[in-house]
């Protein structure tokens, strides 16, 4: 139910954009209706978005934003909701704050393959948000990079289960996980994995030329090739793909070509 104390909040001429925490009350019934209701505070974190709307998520017991954003008006905001910054300054800045410190930190310790101090790191991300996406990527990695097969899947399949996970601005984190996972010998974690992500990002040519290496892995040649072509049906251009393909089809028309274009390179989101 709207706070009517909210009903009047007003912004200043030429604000910055909304953001911060604020409650609404909301009613719960306590069993069947006649049994009575109970009025409860939910304290929520806003951010202005685009054309007049406001992404909010519930804060959790430790003042983080957690689960699924919803999209509201922010006229809505500002008429149903009552600003509270206190919470916003004296809580959710200090805790983003220290998760932000620890992933980063976490983050620094992998690229130097301090991979104990950067699980550390990561895990206190995850002990105050469990479903940090990047927290839970950069524990995986490291589990990967450690060659820890069994914590790595365990990871993996909690990030199947994030779709916040799989999103355009987190396919750098997802394409490194899978070709980790690949070169393991994860095939059947790293296809689901790809996959998953291609059904959210339908444009990403990488997504499917790493599913086609993939494949050509596990010895499914002609489903590679496939994958390839769809991969270039997106990019044209893309100079892994055509040289991946031109192997297949040298392989397939000759018997013995030469060893595979991507053996012994190193390459950024294909690989």
């Amino acid at each position: 139910m709207p706070n009517p104390s909210a009903r009047h909040t007003k912004l200043p001429t030429g604000a910055s954009p909304v953001k911060g925490v604020f409650s609404i009350d909301s009613d719960h019934f306590l069993g069947k209706k006649s049994l009575g209701r109970i009025t409860q505070r939910v304290f929520v974190y806003a951010e202005e978005e685009e054309e007049g709307r406001v992404s909010l998520q519930t804060l959790s017991r430790n003042f983080i934003p957690a689960g699924p954003k919803r999209i509201i008006a922010k006229d809505r905001l500002l008429t149903d909701y009552l600003p509270e910054p206190s919470i916003y300054i004296n809580k959710v800045v200090p805790v983003m704050g220290r998760m932000q410190q620890s992933l980063t930190l976490g983050d620094q310790h992998r690229q130097k393959l301090e991979l104990f101090s950067a699980e550390f790191e990561y895990k206190n991300v995850l002990r105050l948000d469990e479903e940090h996406v990047k927290a839970t990527f950069g524990l995986g990695l490291t589990y990967l990079e450690r060659q820890e097969v069994r914590s790595a899947n365990i990871v993996f399949r909690k990030i199947m289960m994030l779709d916040a996970a799989f999103q355009p601005e987190h396919k750098h984190l997802f394409n490194e996980f899978g070709i980790k996972m690949r070169k393991l010998g994860m095939y059947d974690e790293a296809i689901q994995y790809y996959i998953r992500a291609f059904r959210l990002c339908r444009t990403d040519e990488h997504l499917l030329y790493n599913i086609a290496r993939t494949l050509y892995e596990k010895g499914r040649i002609k489903s590679a090739r496939m994958m390839l072509a769809r991969s270039l049906r997106l990019n044209p251009e893309f100079r892994e793909a055509m040289a991946f393909m031109a192997y297949l089809e040298s392989r397939e028309r000759d018997g013995a070509p030469a060893r595979p274009p991507f053996e012994g390179r190193a390459g950024s989101l294909a690989e």
